[in-house]
């Protein structure tokens, strides 16, 4: 019963996010029911709602990012190396979404992170193709899938903790499936690229402008925002190899500013004006994702998710990673934000089954899909930003994509656990 009483704020706020209703709005109506039945005191509600607030706001390698990637698009860069691909590929542009998707999973699986990367890569799919849904979803699956099983990250060392093994032998046993589905992310962009061909807005005169721009002036033109690309995606190792860390997310924005004022037509003003413009969209977008986090804890302090974690205790053996599963994904969306909370609620019961940590390491895989349908995920932002969306229109185009991927992931984890 207590359940029962429990989960009502999450279907309040789940209901009135998808009837479209201001994520705001429904966080509040959410959080009211919550204080209701938690009774819990006005002090402590004020910490709850600063310390969501806080959380997000100190996400700042994403904001830095997101400021380069205006910047560069605002100087041409962008479009430019787009242009160049175009000719290069010879019109094949759905091969070019296939491979920026790929970058966009090697390079989250290098950083342990996707929302900064897809600050970087979402603009320059963007520009190639247009919002095309098949690759807003790959982007969002290869995200997912990358940083829940990157050695790099904090949602792979409590997977491999959980399961009592070391982080790169773990890392490593998944990463056949890793390789698996990540080409079926950029299969995905590719198909969606081929079936609908481009949606790009644009001005005419916008397309002419690089369309009759001569191979060296666009090459000239993309060096920052290849610079910038190849900082985000080698970065760390580029450090290891010359010894020192050199290429950090401050760094990379200060190279590629330098860069933007070199190589086009951006003066020094201007540039920076483009780089404080750019953070905009994003610090805006991080403060009402914090104030809905906000409200999202104050459902946790009834101890609701931990709750529907629990069930997995309750089902026959056979079924227990299925439906921890699933558990997992239906509570990554509502709470999000962060995707190794979500884990240290679900793994204890596999740990405590004695599953190995390729059962766990599925887990992990599902929490994260489940994460790029919640609109408190900061890689959510990062897409609806790049692709010029909403956030609950990038959760409605993500949605069929990331349920598919979830039922194949599980269909996977049956069979070789």
């Amino acid at each position: 019963m207590s359940l029962l009483i429990n989960i009502i704020p999450v279907i309040i706020v789940l209901v009135l996010l998808f009837r479209r209703h201001h994520m705001l709005v429904a966080g509040l109506a959410g959080g009211i029911v919550a204080v209701i039945i938690g009774g819990i005191g006005l002090s402590q509600i004020s910490d709850i709602f600063i310390d969501g607030i806080n959380n997000m706001l100190t996400i700042t390698v994403p904001i830095l990012y997101a400021s380069a990637a205006v910047m560069v698009s605002k100087a041409g860069s962008i479009q430019s190396l787009v242009e160049l691909s175009r000719r290069l590929l010879k019109g094949k542009i759905s091969i070019l979404a296939g491979i920026i998707v790929l970058i966009q999973g090697l390079a989250t699986y290098t950083a342990g992170m996707g929302a900064g990367n897809t600050m970087v890569t979402a603009p320059l799919v963007a520009a190639a193709v247009g919002a095309i849904p098949e690759v807003i979803g790959a982007m969002a699956i290869i995200s997912a899938v990358g940083f829940t099983v990157s050695p790099a990250s904090t949602e792979t060392v409590l997977t491999a903790e959980s399961a009592g093994r070391d982080v790169v032998a773990h890392a490593s046993a998944m990463l056949p499936y890793t390789i698996i589905f990540y080409l079926l992310a950029a299969g995905l962009a590719i198909y969606g690229v081929y079936r609908r061909g481009t949606l790009i807005n644009k001005k005419a005169e916008e397309k002419d402008e690089f369309a009759n721009q001569g191979n060296g002036t666009l090459l000239k033109t993309s060096i920052p925002f290849v610079a910038l690309l190849a900082m985000v995606v080698a970065g760390s190792s580029l450090n290891s190899l010359i010894g020192i860390n050199l290429f950090t997310p401050a760094t990379s924005v200060i190279f590629t500013a330098i860069l933007t004022v070199i190589f086009t037509p951006l003066s020094g003003n201007k540039t920076s004006e483009a780089l404080v413009d750019g953070s905009r969209f994003i610090l805006t977008t991080l403060f009402s994702v914090g104030i809905f986090l906000a409200f999202i804890n104050l459902i946790s302090e009834l101890g609701t998710f931990e709750q529907i974690a629990a069930l997995a205790r309750q089902v026959p053996e056979m079924i227990v990673l299925p439906v921890a599963m699933i558990l997992a994904f239906l509570i990554a969306i509502p709470s999000g934000a962060f995707t190794a909370g979500v884990l240290t609620l679900t793994l204890p019961t596999l740990s405590s089954l004695g599953l190995p940590s390729e059962a766990m390491g599925f887990v992990a895989i599902a929490t994260g899909l489940g994460t790029q349908i919640s609109p408190v995920q900061i890689n959510v932002a990062a897409l609806a930003e790049g692709f010029g969306l909403e956030i609950m229109d990038v959760i409605k185009t993500n949605f069929k994509f990331i349920v598919g991927m979830l039922v194949l992931i599980i269909i996977v984890a049956v069979i070789v656990v």
